[in-house]
């Protein structure tokens, strides 16, 4: 096998890879990968921010509109001999501040927000190699003195393998 070093500029013959000097070898362990935050959330982050100009947040919901991503749930779906099968849920929040008064544009200016939500989520059922099955399970709306607030329930399925 040949060993490309981009710091020496140089090719090597490496004939065991794990005794190159340089070479992190881990043979025993298992590559951790935070599925849920790596393939979900940030990819759905990165969705939101394409199709928005709205911000979005993982702690608080922050100005006069915002969205926020909270995981809820990650289920066990199946158990294969390389890995399993999880569905993940997913809240995403969408606040509109409103001063305390709730006009029709208002009301509209939510509705259509999570509308497009729902159809930007519908366009990726599956996303890459990241998800798939992704759907929107349920939209509540709710209102309170300052704010109007729309909780979209996203669930979607993703694969892990695992090296043991």
């Amino acid at each position: 096998m040949a060993l490309y070093r981009p710091s020496q500029t140089l090719w090597e013959e490496a004939y065991h890879l794990w005794d190159t000097d340089g070479i992190i070898w881990f043979p025993d362990t298992d590559i951790f990968e935070n599925v849920i935050f790596d393939r979900v959330l940030r990819k759905l982050h990165k969705l939101l921010v394409n199709e928005f100009f709205i911000p979005v947040y993982f702690d608080t919901h922050r100005g006069n509109q915002s969205f926020l991503l909270k995981p809820l749930e990650d289920n066990l779906e199946f158990i294969f001999n390389s890995g399993q099968q999880r569905e993940y849920s997913i809240l995403i929040e969408h606040e509109l501040l409103s001063g305390g008064t709730f006009s029709r544009n208002q009301i509209k200016q939510v509705a259509e927000t999570y509308e497009r939500v729902k159809k930007l989520l519908y366009n990726n059922i599956n996303y890459d190699n990241n998800w798939f099955d992704g759907r929107v399970e349920s939209i509540t709306t709710s209102r309170d003195d300052e704010s109007l607030l729309s909780a979209i329930q996203f669930n979607c399925v993703s694969r892990e393998l695992s090296t043991n």
